[in-house]
């Protein structure tokens, strides 16, 4: 299955949860959702833009780290959440972002091959 039709899944899985709750619990969940959309706004425009060229990096070298073992787990594809709709949020949280990127993956990939290939064809498509 693809990231895609995953997502496709998700969504529908998820109105189907909706559909299956009452007003309350409707309205519960969907106060609750904004608000956690509304913190990962508040982190990308006021609490990221502060932190230092390093902390930002090790930002980014722990989410990707992460981001790569949950995707090979699940996916067998480390490389299956890299795409140009991510690319593009990173570059519009970050507009120094490839190099960062760059030093992020340099630190820790020690002992692992990175596929910058794979990569640059994934943040493409």
């Amino acid at each position: 299955m693809s990231l895609d039709e995953l997502n496709k899944e998700i969504q529908k899985d998820y109105n189907k949860y909706l559909s299956s709750l009452n007003t309350k619990e409707r309205e519960k969940h969907l106060k609750e959702s904004k608000e956690l959309e509304d913190s990962f706004k508040s982190f990308w425009s006021e609490e990221y833009p502060q932190l230092s060229f390093e902390e930002k990096v090790r930002y980014w070298e722990e989410s990707t780290y992460r981001g790569m073992r949950t995707q090979g787990e699940a996916f067998a594809d480390e490389y299956s959440g890299f795409s140009k709709k991510w690319y593009d949020s990173a570059k519009e949280n970050e507009p120094d972002f490839d190099r960062i990127f760059k030093e992020a993956i340099d630190r820790f990939t020690a002992g692992f091959e990175f596929d910058w290939k794979e990569y640059e064809k994934r943040i493409q498509e």
